[in-house]
């Protein structure tokens, strides 16, 4: 009878072993400027990106179902200074808990990052790009966690988590821990 109990607890303990590496399998990694790698989590789902200035466009989720919540994660190379697109980033929310509103910034081996937090009502253009007319639609409740990052040769890379705040809450760890291995 041990015997088996001993058995039973080695099969349950390598079934856990064997599903986190299915979890880290099911991982897609993207290549930033071919100087460095990200680790997508598993959770988050590859779609059509809705721009041709995107890179890569991936859904996060926030509970299970078809019609559970999901947040917009983009990827792109870019330009521009750095604090003026984080002004711009910023501006495009109005309200939110000042104290959640943060810029941080963090070296990962030869690349500098910077995070920002922030949230809101946020004023999304639908057409015409960033920069250009297009419909604006005020969604309550948003939040954004973004990165840029800059290789040493100063290129630019962002990433956004966009969508209802409790999305980008719910996944924020993941976000930050891909960011973070940029440095694996």
């Amino acid at each position: 009878m041990r015997f088996l109990s001993v058995c039973a607890c080695a099969v349950a303990l390598f079934g856990s072993f064997a599903s986190v590496e299915a979890e880290e399998a099911k991982a897609e990694k993207v290549s930033v400027f071919n100087a460095g790698e990200l680790v997508v989590p598993a959770d988050f789902k590859r779609v059509q990106p809705q721009s041709r200035i995107l890179e890569h466009e991936f859904q996060a989720k926030a509970g299970d179902g078809d019609d559970a919540a999901t947040a917009r994660l983009t990827m792109m190379g870019a330009g521009g200074d750095v604090g003026a697109n984080i002004q711009r980033w910023k501006g495009q929310f109005v309200g939110g808990d000042p104290a959640k509103q943060k810029v941080e910034e963090m070296k990962l081996g030869d690349w500098k990052v910077h995070l920002v937090d922030v949230s809101g009502s946020y004023a999304e253009r639908t057409g015409g790009g960033p920069f250009a007319g297009g419909k604006v639609v005020n969604r309550k409740d948003y939040a954004m966690a973004g990165a840029i990052l800059v290789n040493p040769e100063g290129r630019k890379y962002f990433l956004k988590l966009i969508g209802p705040g409790k999305v980008v809450k719910a996944n924020r760890e993941a976000f930050v821990k891909m960011i973070k291995s940029l440095d694996d």
